[in-house]
């Protein structure tokens, strides 16, 4: 299980961000379109969010894939405090649900990894923040991610989101390898840094600093905006080969 933010905190983080999205929603102009998800504007978002926290919710519950209709989901002329205070209250159900369920308790979720219930809680933890970012921006033209919770992010983008893209992706993987290095000065040492390279058409990851035929140096949060693709990648200091870099940064978006 990934420490480097607590069952604890990750849950408080979900329900502050969303209750900064429900913020954007009574405050925000909802038809303001949303840059990262093409075809969104803050309504759609707000719904996505509220629709997957109360799935998510479903599936801690069984342990099982949920059952999608059995979510009630607003109408489409839901006024800006009710869709509000229905983001809080799909909020609220998920982190309820999640502290009282042991972290290591058997569960299903879609990614190819571990099947523990402490995988819903960073990858809801992850969601609702980067929603928020796009909520924020939509909504202000502005937001903000701490590194603690971009490097947390990015450790899931390696562990969770890139073989699950992989899973799918009929393309030749990338030959070279590629080192990740984000440098706040806030991060515990032995944090922060990962090397990704493939084997025998086998992707790999470790958590360490080691050379690769490239390396991405920069901020967490600036790191985990290029990987989500709500950043350019002129973010990133790009060392040793650019060419090994674009092959890793090219692949699907998750």
């Amino acid at each position: 299980m990934n420490a480097l933010i607590e069952l604890d905190e990750r849950l408080d983080r979900v329900r502050r961000d969303a209750d900064r999205i429900a913020i954007c929603l009574e405050t925000g102009d909802l038809t303001a379109p949303v840059d990262a998800c093409p075809g969104w504007d803050l309504r759609k978002l707000g719904g996505h969010v509220g629709f997957i926290h109360r799935w998510a919710t479903l599936a801690i519950e069984a342990a099982a894939v949920p059952d999608a209709g059995l979510i009630e989901e607003p109408s489409s002329e839901a006024d800006a405090d009710e869709l509000g205070a229905w983001m809080r209250q799909g909020a609220e159900a998920l982190t309820s649900i999640l502290e009282a369920t042991p972290p290591d308790e058997p569960t299903w979720h879609p990614f190819p990894f571990e099947q523990r219930a402490w995988v819903w809680s960073r990858r809801q933890m992850v969601e609702t923040a980067i929603h928020r970012w796009d909520a924020e921006v939509a909504a202000t033209g502005a937001s903000d991610l701490d590194g603690r919770l971009a490097a947390t992010a990015i450790a899931e983008y390696f562990e969770l989101g890139l073989p699950r893209v992989l899973q799918r992706y009929e393309g030749e993987l990338p030959s070279t390898s590629l080192h990740v290095h984000c440098t706040d000065d806030d991060l515990p040492d032995g944090s922060g840094e990962w090397i990704v390279w493939t084997e025998n058409g086998e992707y790999r990851l470790a958590a360490e600093h080691r050379k690769g035929d490239a390396a991405l140096r920069a901020p967490a949060a600036d790191l985990l905006l290029v990987l989500m693709g709500r950043a350019d990648r002129s973010a990133l200091n790009i060392v040793g080969d650019p060419a090994a870099a674009t092959a890793w940064l090219d692949l699907p978006d998750w």
